[in-house]
């Protein structure tokens, strides 16, 4: 067991977690389409790019299995890869979704933990508090005009909880100090300024954007001021230990379900344009507040979604926004397309002027990030000089090294060679000398698909008793008293043999699951996971162990025999004796040969197998 794992997290409430969440509910809040079929379900692999759903979920099992790429797993595990958490923060993750709590760590764990957990409850009540001074009418009356007359409706104020920082510059921090929070922690949470003067709350005579981070827990605000004398127009939390910029998308909690079933995102620039958006019955919409894309914004999007639409204003700088965040999208294996917007308006005054529906028809027309770029060049430039023309290209080329699907970077080259008058070959060769290597297929779905087929005939009846074992482990006892797990030829059934042969004790039963959370290694325990998801063992199970048990015995006997052979040859050993010892291998051979005749007669090893 993981020394890391082991004594923090007792291994009951390990079980507890993993038993109460729901293995497909879990995956389809990461952003996972899956689709019933059977008694399991199946998606798109978030783990690798197919066209084809290979990614099987197992509810009954609680196991999940891509058979292209071959990974595979638990709950915990799954969490692990796709969120890129350890096993004590996926362990926290699915408690806290589940209220389960758990036990204290070790000091400077559990104080971090108190912590995190104290400045949440601190932004909590900021929400809360800001919320009623914006609807007591004698505090947030200025502030509800201004959103009456920015068209916000009174359910959609009460549904992204707006709120009204009062215009004394230390109203917060008496209200929240009487509360019991401490002057450290409002300026940890970005709530307040200490400064020389004294605590100064950081927003006043704002109305307040609570920030959330995608599973609805408040991290920050964004502040807009109420006078053009206030500036900055925009004020938002400075990065805390709950808040970073880079790492959270406003409205993602809300809007995640709508993208999971839409299937697409829509990316805007601003708070207005997300409250404006989802009040028009647009909800599958987040907004980046004004900042370029990152790296684990593209992480975080590609979780719910295969697709973002990208709805900047339609003005220069909204053109620079767009292309700044294309190649991270790219890179993460996300399809782009561009919303051209008319100049000078934002989603928030079109979705006003011209409607819902109207919107919506822009977005579907939206164009591919080749179309954009190519159009933006056009109108910025005289794309017909060649300096400007040779630019472009060069820009393009950056933009499809970013390109992972070799479909759509064959079809953008055809596009752009079809636009820019340049043949393909020369666009094909300006990639090369960029860097670009085409691939054949990936060495992993190489390799799954070869994966049985490297099997022995031999290595195929080991699979078969392992995959027994992994369906049944009561069968464990039986089979470890009579073979010794070395005896495998195949590597990774030699060393979960070793994993089962470990866990069972006299006095307890092999989990499969703990032994799943317990693998370190993230290919061996796809490949229990794999052999969890087989059809239901047949009835017959006992007869079809020992039916394989023989089988491997008999090439044992056969491995003894050829060392016996190769040593006479190597050492001159005595000719007769080699003979007769020889003569008694083969008889017991063919003993336990006729043995398995008369045990079994007619029953295929083969049947039922994988």
């Amino acid at each position: 067991m993981n020394n890391t794992r082991k004594g923090l997290v007792p291994r009951e409430t390990i079980d507890e977690i993993r038993i109460r969440s729901d293995i497909v509910e879990i995956i389809s809040e990461c952003g996972i389409a899956l689709r019933p079929t059977g008694q399991s379900y199946k998606g798109l692999c978030p783990f690798h790019d197919e066209k084809t759903p290979s990614f099987t979920v197992s509810p009954q099992k609680q196991i999940f299995y891509c058979f292209g790429c071959q990974t595979g797993g638990n709950v915990i595990s799954f969490v692990q890869k796709h969120e890129g958490k350890s096993f004590i923060e996926t362990l926290e993750w699915l408690a806290d979704r589940l209220n389960i709590a758990l036990p204290n760590q070790d000091v400077r764990e559990s104080a971090n933990r108190k912590r995190f957990t104290t400045l949440e409850d601190l932004n909590r009540f900021a929400v809360e508090y800001y919320h009623r001074q914006l609807l007591t009418e004698n505090i947030g009356g200025t502030a509800r005009e201004y959103i009456k007359h920015r068209g916000v409706q009174s359910k959609t104020l009460r549904l992204f909880q707006l709120g009204y920082a009062k215009a004394e510059r230390r109203d917060f921090v008496k209200v929240a100090t009487d509360n019991g929070f401490t002057i450290q922690q409002l300026v940890d949470a970005g709530l307040i300024k200490d400064e020389e003067r004294g605590p100064q709350d950081r927003f006043w005579n704002r109305i307040l954007f609570p920030i959330q981070n995608e599973r609805g827990i408040p991290v920050g605000f964004g502040g807009r001021s109420l006078s053009e004398e206030h500036q900055p127009k925009y004020l938002n939390s400075p990065t805390t230990i709950l808040y970073d910029k880079s790492n959270v998308l406003y409205n993602l909690d809300k809007a995640r379900q709508s993208i999971y079933k839409k299937q697409h995102v829509l990316l805007v620039e601003g708070y207005m344009d997300v409250l404006m958006l989802s009040q028009s019955g647009i909800e599958n919409v987040v907004a980046s507040s004004g900042t370029s894309l990152s790296e684990n914004h593209a992480n975080l999007l590609k979780r719910f979604a295969p697709e973002v639409v990208i709805v900047y204003d339609g003005d220069a700088s909204g053109f620079q926004a767009a292309q700044r965040g294309l190649d991270r999208l790219l890179t993460e294996g996300l399809r782009v397309r561009i919303a051209l917007l008319p100049t000078g308006e934002d989603p928030d005054s079109f979705v006003k002027q011209h409607g819902a529906t109207a919107f919506a028809e822009l977005t579907d027309k939206a164009i591919n990030l080749i179309e954009f770029q190519i159009q933006v060049a056009i109108q910025q430039q005289d794309i017909h000089r060649v300096d400007v023309k040779a630019q472009v290209v060069k820009e393009l080329v950056q933009t499809l090294l970013s390109v992972n699907n070799r479909i759509e970077r064959s079809e953008y080259v055809k596009y752009a060679s079809k636009e820019l008058h340049v043949k393909e070959n020369v666009l094909w060769q300006e990639l090369r000398d960029a860097g670009f290597k085409e691939t054949s297929a990936p060495r992993q779905m190489r390799q799954a698909k070869n994966v049985h087929e490297k099997l022995t005939p031999r290595a195929q009846i080991e699979r078969q008793l392992i995959e027994a074992l992994i369906q049944s482990p009561a069968l464990i006892p039986h089979i470890k008293s009579q073979f010794d797990y070395q005896s495998f030829t195949e590597p990774s059934f030699v060393r979960i043999a070793q994993l089962l042969w470990e866990a069972y004790t006299d006095d307890e039963d092999v989990n499969i699951q703990t032994l799943i959370d317990e693998c370190s290694d993230e290919k061996l325990s796809a490949l229990i996971s794999s052999m969890l998801l087989q059809k239901a063992p047949p009835p017959n199970l006992q007869v079809r162990v020992d039916g394989c048990l023989k089988k491997l015995k008999h090439f044992l006997f056969q491995d003894v025999e050829q060392r016996v052979r190769s040593h006479a040859l190597a050492e001159g050993a005595d000719e007769m004796a080699t003979l007769e010892e020889l003569v008694n291998l083969s008889n017991q051979r063919r003993a336990l040969r006729d043995r398995d005749v008369v045990d079994s007669p007619g029953d295929s090893l083969n049947e039922g197998g994988s």
